[in-house]
């Protein structure tokens, strides 16, 4: 479900022991020590996960073409319960209702969550003030039974901290960022979501970025790709210009950040940076802004619903198939990814 890759102190190699590593698993916390593995190129072409064995059970294939979907609900009134039942939400797969033979308020669940932070040195005046708000999201987020993963994104790509449900491991890691290279954006929500599709539960990428991209060997449309195929719901926080000085390269990243976060059913927050008295600094409103920012992703990330259905399109063609959820109740409506990638035989 709801975005490389090794266990902190290797190197960074898909096709070596990702699995060895234990992806998805809390580590052994003693053992962690944070590190910075590079991030070797070219990476690998996008693979469908593999399917298990048919040999004519019916049993088998039906559980492994169950659909999962994480719905998050907006209210118009926001005082409103979320007292949402099975019967008031609709899944279409390809404008074709689906019966929901799954059904699960999806914060009970735990939660699987990567942030990548961009740490290129077009975010150095901001990178402070999102250092310190990250920190506190981590420490509003996490429960005992969550885990989260800390990744910096410049021209190479690190982990900083792998799975983790020791919040102070992660502030230690978030201290170790610093401004520095280009970004390799595009190849680090690939690796990301290849990292949680192992994991159980919840698979959340939250990004920190201006969402512009210069360095990566990846485009949009694969890691996209990649992120759909690992059902990882994204969210980001876009630290690039929102005034009228806004140049081409934010409002390019702004776009590619709406369109990750819209087609895996996340949101993009835009919070607004004043400058301070100094050139080099910001406002301390601006840490506000991306306080706010952060905790408005973790709201929703405490109004999510998971779904599940097995598509009346029994055709294993590996094709996309577009899907859309609908709230029959008033008031309420339902953000998901767009769709999803059929089994291939």
């Amino acid at each position: 479900m709801i975005a490389i890759l090794l266990v902190a102190g290797t190197a960074i190699d898909r096709s070596s022991s990702l699995a060895q590593s234990g992806r998805g698993q809390l580590p052994d916390d003693k053992k962690q020590k944070p590190v910075t593995p590079r991030l070797p190129y070219p990476l690998p072409k996008i693979r469908l996960p593999e399917q298990l064995p048919q040999k004519g059970d019916d049993t088998i294939r039906i559980n492994s073409d169950l659909v999962t979907v994480v719905a998050t609900i907006a209210r118009k009134v926001q005082t409103d319960p979320l007292d949402l039942r099975q019967q008031d939400f609709e899944i279409l797969e390809d404008g074709v209702p689906q019966e929901i033979a799954n059904f699960a308020r999806d914060v009970d669940q735990p939660l699987k969550m990567v942030m990548l932070f961009d740490t290129s040195l077009s975010v150095t005046q901001k990178i402070a003030f999102e250092k310190r708000a990250a920190a506190r999201f981590f420490e509003r987020v996490l429960r005992p039974q969550d885990a989260a993963a800390l990744f910096s994104v410049s021209t190479d790509v690190s982990v900083l901290q792998d799975f983790t449900s020791k919040i102070p491991f992660l502030v230690n890691a978030t201290r170790q960022l610093k401004a520095q290279g280009a970004t390799s954006l595009y190849d680090a929500v690939f690796l990301a979501s290849d990292y949680l599709k192992k994991a159980e539960g919840r698979r959340v990428i939250v990004i920190v970025s201006d969402g512009g991209d210069t360095t990566s060997s990846k485009g949009l449309l694969e890691c996209l790709a990649q992120a759909q195929q690992s059902d990882a719901v994204i969210f980001a926080i876009f630290t690039g210009n929102l005034n009228s000085s806004q140049n081409l390269r934010d409002l390019a990243g702004e776009r590619a950040l709406e369109t990750l976060t819209r087609e895996t059913g996340g949101d993009v927050l835009k919070p607004r940076f004043t400058p301070g008295t100094q050139n080099d600094e910001l406002d301390e409103s601006s840490l506000r802004e991306l306080d706010q920012a952060f905790l408005n992703v973790a709201e929703q990330l405490r109004t999510q619903f998971a779904l599940g259905f097995f598509s009346t399109n029994d055709k294993r063609d590996g094709t996309f198939r577009k899907l859309s959820v609908r709230i029959k109740k008033s008031g309420y409506t339902a953000r998901a990814r767009t769709g999803y990638y059929a089994p291939k035989s």
